[in-house]
């Protein structure tokens, strides 16, 4: 609530008129959903992470953000991904000539506004149509960032990559994204990537077979129509579906920040196989063979 009175205000004092978007895809909207929570933290003094450009954007969006306002875990958990995967991100320009990063079903997301170390590296930020054709209004690419628009199911953009980047080292980042489709797909989508890059780093978030069994939502989804539709408890399950994917770490959301989760976290942190029945940060090496 505080934050939307900030942004009204600051919004009259500007003349800036908000614009309502509407989507014709429920998961599509859920984009608003981290957009608005890396918002929300880019305002607090112990902020996991600083995201301007979050909070230029919400301004400019005419939506009820509100709702979103109760759902504490999902608010500190978006930011915790976001910066954990912007971390990874970093090391990966950081220790690769030829870096190129994707970020697959991008929304609204800021990684190339937030991060310091880009160097030489070529960014890539690919979602739906309806999704990009807004993010071309709000935010248009800056030089170094380039947008694709298409479904992460299809593998042309894929084609386009590795003709346009074929001595390119690629990391593939899916952010509050593969959740949503089925097992199956998941694992097309993995399948796809692996057979045309030998070398590399997909990187994905997943909600835990505790979510997906029985029906519980993030908090923050409560009041959307989308469905969690998979997850898994153990990274290495990956692996069997995909040798040549190699797990470099699976993580507890409530590893990072650890005050901020108060109680809960220490609950989780105590009992860590449970806490993957929930959720999990993931990171995978792509290996040249199998």
């Amino acid at each position: 609530w505080a934050l939307n009175t900030t942004l009204t205000a600051a919004n009259n004092k500007n003349k800036i008129m908000k614009q309502k978007y509407e989507f014709k895809n429920v998961v599509a909207e859920t984009l608003l959903i981290p957009l608005y929570m890396r918002a929300k933290e880019s305002r607090r003094r112990d902020a996991v992470l600083h995201d301007p450009e979050a909070e230029r954007l919400v301004a400019r969006i005419a939506y009820d953000y509100g709702k979103f306002d109760k759902a504490w875990m999902s608010a500190l958990g978006c930011v915790v991904r976001s910066r954990y995967y912007d971390q990874r991100v970093e090391s990966f320009i950081r220790l690769n000539a030829r870096p190129v990063v994707v970020n697959v079903g991008c929304g609204l997301d800021t990684r190339f506004q937030r991060i310091a170390e880009r160097r030489n590296a070529v960014f890539y930020e690919l979602d739906l149509p309806e999704v990009m054709a807004i993010r071309e209004k709000l935010l248009p690419a800056p030089a170094g960032d380039n947008y694709l628009a298409g479904s992460l199911l299809d593998t042309e953009w894929l084609e386009g990559l590795r003709t346009r980047h074929p001595d390119g080292h690629f990391i593939f980042v899916f952010e509050g994204v593969l959740m949503y489709f089925y097992e199956e797909q998941v694992r097309t989508v993995l399948r796809n990537i692996v057979s045309r890059f030998p070398a590399g780093e997909v990187c994905f978030d997943v909600c835990g077979p505790m979510m997906v069994n029985t029906g519980l939502k993030p908090d923050s989804l409560r009041r959307n129509a989308a469905q969690i539709r998979s997850g898994l408890a153990d990274g290495h399950k990956v692996e069997r579906w995909e040798p040549r994917l190699q797990l470099i770490e699976q993580r507890s959301y409530m590893e990072f920040a650890r005050r901020r989760w108060g109680l809960t976290g220490i609950f989780f942190r105590a009992f860590p196989h449970l806490a993957r029945k929930f959720s999990s940060l993931l990171a995978y090496r792509i290996s040249a063979t199998e």
